[in-house]
């Protein structure tokens, strides 16, 4: 008996082995990949004991800040070469929580502070995913194939300018980035004209290294208020600091509540009052979003005395000492990005952008390359509609997790800003402590390149923030003998945003800025990114705000003065920016690590997209503009699929050389 008038083609045991044939078909792309070949910048190996520039928080140090030697070595072993039973071992997280009265020593030693409003004794934190980087996947390149340049060196000038800008982030974090943009926020001119006239900073600044380079061509020099603290692609650079994917809400396009059911009327009428893309209400499904956050409350900042630093270095759990405002509002200063970081889903920010492009209303164009863009008898969903993209957001940002945790464990272990403040102000107030002479030089080269008026008022703010911080010293009657003691005037410490300081992973790269880069990429090939020339990028299409202050209303937004000319890119880049800076901004991360990491989250996007269009039986493409301004255009077509890249200058370049960019 016939059951159907049809049946797929191939179907059963043709379809199984044309499935086969497909994955065996698109195998060969990962030889054009690069070959993830990684070159560390050699501080491990150059300031003799206590591997000084390298990561090592939560492992046991002595009161001078330096790691158990033997204890950093078993570490590294134990990381690289994947052996979880060797990790459990390490003196970190349970294994140091509970020590025996009185058995303070270099493996377990004492707490030297006293937390106010949580109960003691804390915890102690453990190793974040370790092992990640060793984890294989099945679809797109693998977390080994690709690599990003090696980290600045302590005495360099780009170095020198990363400390100085982090001191700056740190000083204007509770200025509006409205009065850091047009210069009227307290100490704004001041900060800018001394970042400005540093080294790395000036017009002529010259370089040997072709990563450091291309790095220092894409900032630019400071000149002012709008300069400061800005992305390293054009579109971050544009406008006001804050993309408007982080501050707009959808559009019921002026509806009201008893207004007549159409069927021309916008979609849940009668259910919002006239909801506007100012009111910041993201629409999810019939939930809403709303765009104004939980913030920390102004001028508290942690990690700002010695003994609070060496704790937390330590492992000392310091989290959940934060104090929030009581009201929500709009993103508007940077302490309110550096908190939503703290807290975010890593990719929350990018699911927040899909849902305002899908709509509704409307919603933004997809990629014309997509088979349903302009057909018309098919409407896009399971492939390339809100399901497809949405899931996509959030399936890229575990893959690219697993690229940048490879280069932080495996390769490059770079310290935080939290340690290179407190070698320079341990070199500042007692140079005796720092045995190795090349160290002992490279502080004294970094100390004469970061500006002194920078240094000063950083030190004034510290002063200001041990007189009642949360975490402060024990009597010096509780505290050893060879503790370091450290002069008001010469306190550098970089002031924290987060009570426990940094995470407890190696700085470099980033992980929100993997993350931003690779589902930033997903979002432009997915939505169409130019107008119908092909060439020029599409507008934005929605007036363009910006948060202010106004502390009876928890803020609102004001129409962006000038009424600047965005784009939908453009906008999509910065967004990367800020959600990237934010963690320089908490004082978490340098501008490098969001630089090279950006990079590194779109070539992840790019494979994975790559292998995913050779899988339909159609011709199918995206394209957009990359980070580095170069023209992308992904091409599938049954069995294959390929990258097609031209820079800048409409110049061709392999997808090898593109993938493999940044190996040194």
């Amino acid at each position: 008996m016939t059951r159907s008038i049809g049946t797929p083609i191939p179907d059963c045991n043709a379809r199984r082995s044309a499935a086969r044939q497909r994955r065996e078909a698109i195998a060969h792309l990962s030889a054009g990949r690069g070959e993830g070949l990684t070159t560390p910048n050699g501080e491990e190996t150059a300031f003799g004991p206590g591997f000084p520039l390298n990561y090592h928080k939560a492992l046991p140090h002595d009161v001078n800040g330096f790691v158990v030697d033997a204890v950093y070595r078993d570490y590294v072993r134990a990381v690289t070469a994947g052996e979880s039973g060797a990790i459990e071992t390490l003196p970190v997280g349970s294994n140091r929580s509970n020590p025996a009265p009185g058995a303070a020593t270099p493996l377990n030693p004492q707490r030297y502070t006293s937390v106010s409003g949580k109960p003691e004794p804390l915890g102690y934190r453990q190793l974040t995913s370790p092992l990640t980087g060793h984890v294989f996947d099945t679809q797109g390149a693998d977390a080994g194939a690709f690599t990003i340049s090696a980290a600045p060196g302590l005495d360099t000038p780009e170095l020198a300018a990363e400390m100085a800008e982090l001191y700056g982030m740190a000083l204007l974090r509770d200025v509006p980035f409205t009065a850091i943009e047009d210069g009227s926020g307290p100490n704004v001119n001041t900060i800018a004209a001394s970042l400005g006239a540093m080294d790395f900073f000036q017009a002529g600044f010259t370089t040997c290294d072709p990563a450091v380079r291309s790095r220092y061509a894409t900032r630019g020099t400071i000149g002012g208020g709008h300069d400061l603290f800005r992305g390293s692609t054009p579109g971050s650079k544009a406008g006001p600091w804050l993309s408007q994917f982080l501050l707009v809400g959808s559009s019921n396009n002026g509806a009201d509540i008893e207004g007549p059911q159409n069927a021309a009327s916008p979609m849940f009428r009668g259910v919002f009052a006239n909801i506007g893309h100012e009111d910041g209400f993201v629409f999810f499904g019939t939930q809403i979003i709303d765009q104004r956050a939980v913030v920390a409350k102004e001028g508290i900042d942690y990690l700002t005395n010695w003994a609070a630093w060496l704790d937390a270095q330590n492992g000392a759990d310091f989290n959940d000492l934060d104090t929030f405002r009581r009201r929500r509002r709009y993103l508007t200063t940077p302490r309110d990005i550096a908190t939503y970081v703290h807290y975010d889903a890593l990719y929350q920010a990018y699911l927040v952008a899909c849902l305002l492009m899908l709509g509704p209303p409307g919603g933004f164009s997809r990629d014309r390359g997509l088979p349903e863009t302009s057909s018309r008898t098919r409407a896009a969903f399971s492939s390339f509609g809100g399901p497809h993209i949405l899931s996509l957001v959030t399936e890229v940002a575990t893959r690219a997790l697993k690229s940048v945790w490879r280069q932080k464990w495996m390769h490059h272990r770079r310290a935080r800003p939290e340690v290179v403040a407190a070698l320079l102000t341990l070199h500042e107030n007692d140079p005796a402590r720092i045995a190795d002479p090349k160290l002992k030089n490279a502080l004294a080269a970094l100390r004469a390149a970061i500006p002194q008026n920078i240094l000063d008022m950083i030190a004034v703010h510290n002063t200001a923030q041990n007189a009642g911080g949360k975490i402060s010293p024990l009597p010096a009657g509780n505290l050893p003998a060879d503790f370091p003691v450290i002069a008001d005037d010469k306190n550098f410490l970089l002031p924290m945003s987060f009570p426990e300081g940094s995470p407890t992973h190696p700085a470099f790269g980033a992980g929100h800025a993997t993350v931003g880069g690779a589902c930033v990429t997903v979002l432009k090939a997915f939505f169409e990114m130019f107008d119908a020339d092909g060439c020029t990028e599409l507008a934005w299409p929605w007036p363009s705000f910006v948060a202010t202050l106004k502390e009876n209303e928890g803020g609102e937004l004001d129409p962006a003065p000038g009424n600047p000319p965005l784009t939908i890119q453009g906008e999509l880049d910065k967004l990367a920016m800020n959600i990237a800076n934010a963690r320089n901004i908490a004082g978490v991360h340098y501008y490098t690590d969001y630089y090279e990491s950006l990079r590194l989250g779109e070539r992840v996007a790019v494979s994975i997209l790559e292998e995913q269009l050779a899988m339909y039986d159609e011709v199918v493409s995206m394209t957009f503009t990359s980070f580095d301004g170069d023209r992308i255009r992904i091409l599938g077509n049954a069995d294959s699929s390929r990258v097609i890249v031209q820079d800048g200058s409409g110049q061709a370049i392999s997808s090898a050389a593109w993938f493999g960019r940044y190996e040194r």
